[in-house]
């Protein structure tokens, strides 16, 4: 059965829970946006106001994808105008608003002023570029009929960057993080996120051929298999090229779910589903491991643990400080284990029912249960759910959420919503 049968045939209290967190996934969003500028907070504060003045570039990715979704759910009657606003502001098009990029090559950087686009003291980052330009690009394909404005804008934006200096290592698939004064800086191997950036560089500039071998070499669908490869049990797993063989070589969750919904051969692809699906094994039966923790208790992803423990992290099969779960990358698993959507049902309606929670013993525990998770499930610690001394997150990072938003809309719409709109068309260019 596909998703989108397994979701016609939930339970009335399952889809009614659905629903709700399915349209919460982008009020979150809306939440965080700038009314002026169009741009998006780095994250959502359940203490303070909102949006907060730091803009994530990548977020701003993930927004335009999420005006997409409320387009086709019917959420937002200006999700077009509110794609132009945010399209018009990364463009420099907005008075008074010149989002921080290179010069020379035009990457962007990653945390700029809401209002301004002044650089916040940050990097200029490859990959939060990447992601900004997925989200313009899903836009343009999503209202290239209705709105053929926002496809030759989000076309603009991607063909003024200069993709060529992500090429760091062709033959280890090596994709420089960072641009300083206009040449690629500190690279990363493959394999990771960064499988983006090198799908945007092919877009952006076909004919470069360092940026075609770079991924016929190391990521096209016959390269997958020849990835690092680390195992959990007998679980083969993609892995990056930094201790392929330790213990602590696995990575986050989310790593794995970008690919999948951002770059269209990835999603069409057998191989790499097959690897999707492992990494959903294995971290679900690492979880498993810890004898007191139900089986509805998963998901290794990354975000801020303010208010649970510590600073923001990536967690992963043997790296995750104070075990915080993510309840977004069970969401991002949707499509290859369905049966997840129980699992959050359980978590919502066991421990944290949000839109329900009632403690007439603890009134502001009562407040902040609410407060914390008033879009949804994000972020929690079991232990500290059901232990003496309650806690809850105050932070949600909207890159972070991404995989909740794309995990439940393929869920219900299937995902060739994604494959449908990650195409550029438009240039005639696609990865086949």
């Amino acid at each position: 059965m596909n998703t989108t049968e397994f979701y016609k045939k939930l339970p009335d209290h399952v889809k009614s829970f659905f629903d709700r967190q399915y349209e919460d996934s982008y009020r979150l969003l809306d939440a965080s946006r700038h009314p002026e500028t169009g741009l998006y907070a780095d994250g959502w504060m359940a203490y303070g106001e909102n949006p907060e003045q730091k803009c994530s570039i990548a977020a701003t990715g993930v927004g335009l994808i999420g005006l997409c979704v409320a387009d086709t759910e019917g959420w937002d009657e200006q999700a077009a105008e509110k794609v132009i606003i945010t399209l018009s502001a990364a463009l420099g098009k907005i008075d008074n608003c010149q989002p921080a990029r290179d010069e020379k090559t035009r990457f962007f950087a990653h945390f700029v002023d809401m209002e301004t686009g002044e650089n916040l003291r940050s990097e200029i980052s490859t990959i939060d570029t990447s992601l900004l330009v997925a989200g313009a690009l899903f836009a343009g394909q999503h209202f290239k009929k209705t709105v053929p404005q926002i496809n030759v804008m989000a076309n603009e934006l991607l063909n003024e960057i200069d993709w060529s200096i992500v090429v760091a290592d062709i033959d280890t698939g090596s994709i420089n993080m960072v641009v300083k004064d206009g040449e690629g800086i500190m690279p990363l191997p493959a394999y990771n996120e960064y499988v983006l950036v090198a799908h945007l560089a092919m877009l952006g500039q076909p004919e470069n051929p360092d940026i075609q071998n770079l991924w016929n070499q190391n990521f096209s669908e016959e390269s997958i298999s020849e990835l690092p490869q680390v195992h959990y049990r007998d679980i083969p797993v993609l892995t990056d090229t930094n201790g392929a063989e330790g213990a602590n070589s696995f990575l986050s969750s989310f790593v794995h779910q970008f690919p999948f919904y951002l770059v269209p051969e990835y999603t069409k692809s057998e191989v790499y589903r097959e690897f999707y699906e492992n990494a959903c094994a294995a971290d679900r039966l690492k979880w498993k491991e810890h004898n007191d923790v139900p089986s509805y208790v998963w998901g290794y992803g990354a975000g801020p643990n303010d208010g649970l423990h510590g600073g923001y992290h990536a967690d992963q099969i043997n790296n995750s400080p104070g075990d915080v779960a993510s309840a977004y990358i069970v969401a991002g698993f949707l499509p290859v284990y369905p049966a997840g959507i129980y699992d959050l049902y359980a978590l919502y309606q066991l421990h944290l029912p949000y839109d329900t929670y009632e403690n007439p013993e603890d009134k502001e525990d009562e407040r902040k249960l609410r407060e914390s998770y008033r879009y949804g499930l994000h972020r929690y610690s079991w232990w500290h759910l059901e232990g003496p001394e309650k806690k809850y997150p105050t932070k949600v990072t909207l890159i972070d959420w991404s995989s909740m938003l794309y995990g439940l809309t393929a869920f219900k719409r299937g995902t060739s919503f994604f494959t449908d709109r990650l195409t550029n068309k438009a240039n005639q260019q696609t990865i086949e």
